[in-house]
């Protein structure tokens, strides 16, 4: 039992009070006081019985009038242990490099797919994480910012393609992972109080837009932890393209030797380093899901146990106490009136 008001219950005071005037005024009349703790038979020196039997019960429910008054003001309170278990969660933006190399077959079908594929699989992982995704190739653009609407994610990762960005249009071709990386920074601008995940998907080397390393150093600077992942075999894998009837084919470097896809796997450790997280390659479809496992579990989700008291207002019950017992006290006090 709790007590929102507890200083009204010094009301119960009165009752000794009204005990000792109850006495007092007895005496002052010279009639016979009737103790509440005698048996009803010491009061034979009333005119009757009953007359005794009114005067001990109205006795009892004054005191009882007054404690109940006393109580109702205190505002008694039922209270009960409410646990709430918050799980804090992580915010994780994915960086998707989109450029034509990730069509390479190394992998099967080809890069991207497989990237997918082990996204979604990542997103039915996650429970209390919020989730954005970046796409870029020459530039970086957000295909979804941080949700928890994990449905629509997989129709964002569904839909990515190597044509999300327009290559044709001058300045969005190459790879940016700098770019990438700044992007993403500036969409954890809401989130201060969550750990901050960046996983880095490419299989290119950073050819233009801002200096990998200095936008790691930021992301560093900010919280944000950088994990890169490297897609494909060591060595490569050549570069598909269409002929000029729409045909699949290889890419040829100038002197007629097939275009490798290659990567700067130096490069994408030292982006991870900068960034206080660690460096993955995916060199085979089965690799790739073991590296997002491996990702999801390194971030631990930060729960936290609240233990909370909750409290109900129990006062009406005594309220209605009150008004009965004054109702019966009435009553009392009636009936002795006509007894007399």
């Amino acid at each position: 039992m709790h007590f929102a008001n507890p200083i009204f219950l010094y009301l119960l005071i009165f009752i000794p009070l009204y005990l000792w005037w109850q006495k007092k005024y007895q005496k002052k009349n010279k009639g016979i006081y009737v103790s509440v703790f005698d048996d009803l038979q010491s009061a034979a020196g009333y005119n009757s019985r009953w007359k005794a039997i009114f005067k001990y019960a109205q006795t009892v429910l004054a005191i009882v009038i007054i404690s109940l008054f006393s109580i109702t003001l205190a505002r008694p309170q039922g209270g009960h242990e409410k646990e709430e278990q918050s799980k804090k969660g992580i915010d994780i933006i994915i960086a998707v490099d989109v450029s034509e190399s990730m069509l390479a077959e190394d992998l099967q079908p080809n890069r991207m797919e497989v990237a997918k594929a082990a996204l979604e699989k990542f997103i039915n992982s996650l429970s209390d994480d919020r989730l954005g995704v970046v796409v870029f190739s020459g530039q970086a653009f957000t295909q979804s910012p941080l949700t928890f609407d994990y449905n629509i994610l997989r129709e964002y990762i569904k839909n990515i393609t190597t044509t999300s960005i327009n290559k044709n249009v001058r300045g969005l071709s190459g790879t940016a992972i700098g770019d990438a990386i700044l992007s993403a920074l500036n969409r954890f601008k809401k989130s201060e109080d969550r750990t901050k995940v960046l996983i880095v998907i490419t299989d290119g080397d950073a050819n233009t837009g801002a200096d990998p390393a200095i936008a790691a150093k930021k992301a560093s600077d900010e919280n944000v932890k950088i994990y890169t992942v490297g897609v494909g075999k060591v060595g490569g894998a050549p570069l598909p393209t269409l002929d000029y009837m729409g045909r699949k084919t290889v890419a040829r470097n100038q002197d007629g030797s097939v275009a490798m896809a290659t990567f700067n796997e130096d490069a994408l450790k030292n982006i991870a380093k900068i960034g206080g997280g660690q460096y993955f390659r995916a060199s085979d479809n089965q690799s790739f899901d073991t590296v997002m496992a491996e990702i999801n579990s390194l971030e631990k989700r930060e729960v936290k146990m609240n233990m909370t008291i909750e409290y109900t207002e129990n006062y009406f019950p005594v309220l209605l106490s009150l008004f009965i017992m004054f109702l019966v006290f009435l009553g009392f006090a009636t009936q002795r009136s006509e007894i007399k």
